[in-house]
Parts: structure tokens; C-alpha cells; sequence
């Protein structure tokens, strides 16, 4: 049983070591590619078409660029990250230190993925750059899977020991707390009201101001009869 055990164990050990060294490449790689595409003004990915001197850049187009730039910095973190992990592990042997900087750099590399995965259609890079953020976090997530094992386990465990509610006492759970929000929901209400005109009369010194009405202004010009009227009048009189 013990020769089992151990067998099982030094597999595990095999396994997250080769993973390890998997996210060193990984993280060596993305940080090459991101450190050369800002340093060569993003020659490698183009979201959106160079402006021609007499076009504007318009919100969006910097928005897009800002959001470019965000996604790169991150990559560099999450990669960063992952060789300093790595290594720790690898010359190491500090776990821990590797697991945190897994989960780090799994939440680095969320943005850039669905940032790069929106763009997808822009260039074929795009898409080369999500699927670098997607492999860093299902490697990371599947480094990880001893310690997710034992947090599922204790989470199991704990959830056993929970008493839940009856029916009729969460009923009356959800009636009380309904009656405590109806209820100061109203005494907001009644001291909005109160506090309301007192406070209006001192933000305006004690006085409202009346709206008055202007009078519209009169044309200068004077008014100009139409020609039409009198031409009858003038037919009649040399009939």
C-alpha cells in the first residue's frame, strides 16, 4: 500500500514538474512577444488601420489602443510571474511561492483574453494572443490541481456541517428581513421630505427666486401690407 502511495506520489511530482517547466516556456515566450510588439510599436498587432494625416483618431480608435496597451502590460505581469514561480519551484522547491504566483497570474491573464478574443476578427494575432492568455490559466489552474483538490475537499467537509432552514423558519426569515427594508425604506422617505424644503431655504439663503416673465421683443422692422389686397380694390375703381 505504501509502495503504492508512493509511486502515485512521485508520478504527481513528475507531472507538476513538467507542467512547471511547460509555463516557464510559456511565460519566456509571451514576455518576448509582448517586451518586441510595444517596444516596436505593435508591429505584430494591428486592431485597427493606421490614420492618414487628413482622418482623426476618434474615441473609439483610442479607446481600442489604451486597451491594447492594458492587455500587453498584463501579459508581461501574468509571464513575469510565471518564470519567477517557476523558478522557484524548479530550484527551489518552494511550492507555495508557485502556487501563488499562479493564481496571480491567472487573474492577470484574464483581461487579455477576453480583450484579444473581442478582436479576433482585426488580425490573426488577436487570436494568437488569446490563446496565450487561455494556456496560461488552464496550465496554472491544472498546476495548481493538488491544492484545488484539498479546497474542494475542505469545502465539502464544511458545507456536511451546516444546518439548513425549515421551510416555515425561512418564511419567516424572509418576512422579517422584507419588513425591515419596507420599514426604512419609509423612514428614509419621511426624512428626505422633512430635511428637504430647510434645506432648500439655506443652500438659497432664505429666499427662492421667482421666475419672471419677459415680454417678447417687438420688430423694429415695420410691418409690410401684401400688394395682393389692393390689387382688386385698384381694378374695381377704373371699372
Amino acid at each position: 500500500m505504501a509502495n503504492v502511495q508512493d509511486l502515485k506520489a512521485q508520478k504527481a511530482a513528475k507531472t507538476l514538474r513538467l507542467l512547471t517547466i511547460v509555463l516557464l516556456i510559456v511565460g519566456i515566450v509571451t514576455l518576448a512577444a509582448c517586451v518586441y510588439d510595444m517596444a516596436s510599436g505593435s508591429s505584430l498587432l494591428k486592431l485597427f488601420d493606421a490614420k492618414t494625416a487628413e482622418e482623426t483618431v476618434t474615441i473609439e480608435d483610442a479607446t481600442n489602443h489604451g486597451g491594447q496597451t492594458v492587455a500587453y502590460v498584463m501579459l508581461i505581469a501574468a509571464s513575469v510571474l510565471l518564470i519567477l514561480g517557476a523558478f522557484s519551484y524548479l530550484l527551489k522547491g518552494k511550492y507555495r511561492t508557485f502556487q501563488g504566483a499562479c493564481i496571480a497570474a491567472i487573474i492577470f491573464s484574464l483581461f487579455p483574453l477576453i480583450f484579444f478574443a473581442v478582436n479576433i476578427g482585426a488580425h490573426l494575432f488577436a487570436l494568437i494572443y488569446a490563446l496565450i492568455a487561455l494556456a496560461i490559466i488552464v496550465l496554472a489552474i491544472f498546476a495548481m490541481k493538488s491544492r484545488w483538490q484539498v479546497y474542494i475537499k475542505e469545502m465539502t467537509g464544511e458545507v456536511k456541517k451546516l444546518t439548513w432552514l425549515s421551510a416555515k423558519e425561512l418564511v419567516k426569515a424572509t418576512a422579517v428581513v422584507l419588513v425591515f427594508v419596507l420599514a426604512f425604506s419609509l423612514l428614509i422617505y419621511l426624512l428626505d421630505l422633512a430635511f428637504y424644503t430647510p434645506v432648500g431655504l439655506l443652500l438659497n439663503d432664505g429666499s427662492t427666486p421667482v421666475p419672471t416673465e419677459t415680454a417678447p421683443e417687438e420688430s423694429a422692422l415695420p410691418a409690410e401690407t401684401p400688394a395682393a389686397t389692393d390689387a382688386p380694390a385698384t381694378d374695381a375703381n377704373n371699372e
